[in-house]
């Protein structure tokens, strides 16, 4: 039976939840703000999985996205978007015939840090008959993938610009260590800092006659700091658009849309237990949190349960709690459905075809 049109009643226990309405509104905020600055929004795949939500954000004027894995890129490739950046490193044979597959497709930009994998993603494009658009990705103090800024980006453009196959497109310096920093003053004077560097970097490689037509960064916990940067021409945020309960507590103008519906299986006078763990709600970056019950606390995930502490005036067994969990990202990763709701009725119910995989 279809549960489309149906309340959360009818909702079996645990059950992934996104309100569209939060959803929606959390979008319509940052495409305004970018719209303001002059700055492209590309909204980042790897928190979402699920191609039907790529159609509904498509739907609403996302015309880019982003993503982490080349199995993300093509759920998104099946969803009908055609303009797509995995901003990661794709190494070895196998992924770069995958990675030049999908360009027969639709539009893809990869990013580098490595000349030998330059030299072997021109062969796989040559191969395939296709043109791939490349990025140089600048270390700007993640000190994770990336290459220097400066002269060391500025020879691997030279590289891309070179190969037959390849067409350099532009830097890309992500700021993942200032993300969930929750000192806004210490974060937005580091977040200039390492935008700086990737704005002397393009001012180099445009003076030795190389276009650089893109430059893309930050995230949801750096967006108004980037889209306010000379430099940057593309903000790359994701978490945004679901956001958890360790995200919400830095950047609390996004809502929660996320959330992980549950049924109360006991009940102790200081205590109750849900029937979701760990194996449905993540915990990856704190402690999830009670939906609309600020004074329950979290004290412990098992695989199959949630023990929440209330002062004693709580749910009965059998009442439903919504639970916020504590890293949307990897939380949409534990789930095959999500079911997607609009004032408290269901309106769709969508897979998620890029959880639990990891190519």
């Amino acid at each position: 039976m279809s549960l489309i049109g149906q309340p959360l009643a009818a909702l079996d226990t645990p059950a992934l939840l996104l309100d569209l309405d939060r959803l929606d509104a959390n979008l319509a905020l940052l495409q305004a703000a970018c719209c303001a600055a002059g700055k492209d929004l590309r909204v980042h795949f790897k928190s979402l999985k699920c191609g039907s939500l790529a159609k509904h954000l498509a739907a609403r004027g996302v015309r880019a996205f982003l993503c982490a894995k080349l199995n993300e890129a093509e759920t998104l490739v099946g969803a009908g978007i055609r303009d797509i950046y995995i901003a990661n490193q794709i190494v070895g044979p196998m992924k770069l015939a995958r990675l030049a597959h999908l360009a027969k497709d639709a539009a893809i930009r990869v990013c580098v840090d490595d000349a030998d994998n330059v030299r072997a993603m021109a062969v796989a494009a040559r191969q395939a008959g296709v043109t791939l658009g490349v990025l140089v990705e600048v270390d700007i103090g993640m000190n994770r993938c990336g290459v220097e800024p400066g002269e060391p980006a500025l020879q691997l453009a030279r590289l891309i610009h070179a190969e037959e196959g390849l067409r350099f497109v532009g830097l890309q310096g992500y700021d993942g260590h200032l993300q969930m920093s929750p000192d806004l003053v210490s974060k937005a004077t580091r977040c200039r800092e390492g935008l700086d560097k990737l704005g002397m970097t393009r001012a180099m490689i445009e003076a030795e006659g190389i276009g650089v037509e893109v430059v893309t960064g930050a995230g949801t916990g750096t967006w108004e700091w980037a889209a306010a940067h000379p430099a940057m021409t593309e903000l790359q945020p994701g978490s945004f658009l679901l956001m958890d309960a360790a995200y919400h507590a830095v950047r609390p103008e996004f809502a929660c849309s996320l959330s992980i519906l549950t049924t109360v299986v006991s009940r102790r006078p200081a205590w109750y237990v849900l029937d979701a763990g760990s194996k449905a709600i993540s915990q990856d970056f704190g402690t999830p949190a009670i939906k609309g019950h600020p004074g329950d606390k979290v004290l412990k995930l098992a695989e199959e349960h949630t023990k929440v502490e209330d002062q004693g005036a709580g749910p009965r067994v059998g009442d439903r709690r919504e639970v916020l969990p504590a890293h949307c990202c990897a939380t949409m990763n534990l789930h095959r459905r999500v079911v997607a709701v609009r004032g408290g009725v269901v309106e769709a119910e969508w897979p998620i075809e890029s959880s639990g995989r990891y190519d």
